[in-house]
């Protein structure tokens, strides 16, 4: 009985048809209110996430670039080993095969890492190379060999007197664009046109080069930081590893540790390629590091620097306190190169290091320095930058679809050692990753 003198079962009966045992009818109406409520919260959050979607592509979770998308473009084919026969400098590293296929797949996963963070950043983001992605300035040149070059550094591409439209490209090393002012090695590389013969890359991916280029590449430093693909590859493993749960930290850390007890001088040669001072593009002397052939039986880095010295240069010292823009290697091009303005072209002399009795520790070792007196410096010809704008959309446009390898080259002037091995397949491996992610073939 409750109060009033109605029993607590008849209250039941009365709302359930005369059942004492019966739900009341009530609380099916507040069971139905909030399930209807929470049907109403997901329908609402359907569309807000819907909108989102619409508004914030790269925030799809089903469809965003996340490197899990892009695994299938990432394990391209690479070639097999040494598509080409070595030549009587070189000697094949153990393992070569095996080193040369896992640096492949590494690169072609950074180019699409990087996309990815580049991609949740800004939708309109494209593939970048997986090394030199900032470019200061792609420029138009001259290439004029000498007409006194002497005989024996006469080839078919280096004929006294030829000429050859030319296209020199400014960059920064790391594989994804950073400020000018963080520790970075430098970057140079040079295509000459209309050169007559067919170049190792365009005969291996024909699709993926045009005829008559042939290029050369150039770092800030003068040798390569690690002798063969033996060394970069431990160099990568430790660079690569992840290190996102506090056991992964370990276990870098450790990779580091042991990279640098086992080789010191290698890492302080990185170091030193980062440490490199460059206050102008055009003022400064770059290295290709590695050995090349050179006609049939030379061995020679080479060489691309000023014509004169800089007028302009700083002390290094300068660098500890003077505040730079993020931008001030392109806009030190821009400088120079501005239109109307007074002065001569900008002249970069062309130089080879002729090795003297080269063996294949010569060839082999691209962080060995040449030091030997009968070491030669040969002048091969100069490149003459003319006065020009290059920051047009048309030109940038160019600029990032342009290739550059150092296996895009004459036979006669091939690349020589296991990291040079090592540089076609990733070439290919960076480039195939790049295109299909850009969708261009």
């Amino acid at each position: 009985m409750i109060r009033g003198g109605t029993p607590r079962w008849s209250l039941g009966r009365r709302l359930a048809g005369g059942r004492p045992d019966a739900r009341p009818n009530y609380e099916s109406l507040v069971i139905r209110l909030f399930r209807g409520l929470r049907r109403w919260g997901r329908f609402k959050e359907t569309i807000v996430e819907g909108v989102h979607d619409l508004l914030n592509p790269t925030a799809l979770p089903d469809g965003g670039a996340t490197p899990a998308r892009y695994r299938d473009i990432a394990n391209v084919q690479v070639l097999a080993d040494r598509p080409m026969p070595l030549t009587r400098f070189e000697q094949a590293v153990p393992g070569e095969a095996l080193l040369i296929g896992r640096m492949a797949r590494l690169a072609a996963n950074a180019v699409v890492e990087n996309y990815c963070e580049m991609k949740s950043l800004d939708v309109a983001a494209c593939a970048m190379r997986d090394q030199h992605a900032k470019s200061h300035g792609c420029v138009r040149a001259k290439f004029d060999v000498r007409a006194d070059l002497p005989e024996e550094f006469t080839t078919s591409l280096f004929q006294r007197g030829a000429s050859y439209d030319t296209f020199v490209r400014f960059s920064n090393g790391q594989g994804k664009p950073q400020s000018d002012r963080k520790l970075d090695g430098r970057g140079l590389s040079v295509k000459l046109c209309g050169v007559a013969g067919e170049t190792f890359l365009h005969r291996l991916a024909p699709q993926r080069t045009r005829a008559g280029e042939h290029d050369f590449l150039f770092s800030s430093y003068p040798v390569f930081f690690c002798k063969d693909a033996v060394e970069y590859t431990e160099f990568m493993d430790a660079v690569s590893a992840r290190h996102d749960t506090w056991r992964e930290k370990l276990a870098w850390l450790w990779r580091w540790i042991w990279f640098i007890l086992r080789h010191p001088r290698q890492f302080i040669a990185f170091l030193a390629t980062g440490l490199v001072r460059i206050v102008n593009p055009l003022t400064f002397t770059y290295h290709s590091m590695s050995p090349y052939l050179f006609g049939e039986g030379k061995v020679v880095r080479y060489l691309v620097g000023p014509e004169k010295p800089a007028q302009d240069s700083v002390p290094w010292w300068s660098h500890l306190w003077r505040r730079r823009s993020p931008n001030y290697l392109r806009e030190a091009l821009e400088h120079d190169l501005r239109p109307g303005s007074a002065g001569d072209d900008v002249v970069l002399d062309f130089s080879v290091r002729s090795r003297d009795a080269p063996t294949p520790q010569d060839v082999e070792n691209a962080a060995l320095w040449w030091t030997r007196p009968q070491d030669r410096i040969v002048l091969l010809g100069k490149i003459r930058i003319p006065r020009q704008g290059f920051e047009t959309p048309d030109q940038l446009f160019d600029t990032e679809r342009m290739m550059f390898s150092a296996w895009n080259c004459l036979p006669e002037h091939r690349p020589l050692g296991s990291i040079n091995r090592m540089r076609l397949a990733v070439y290919l491996a960076s480039l195939q990753a790049r295109r299909k992610l850009n969708m261009v073939g």
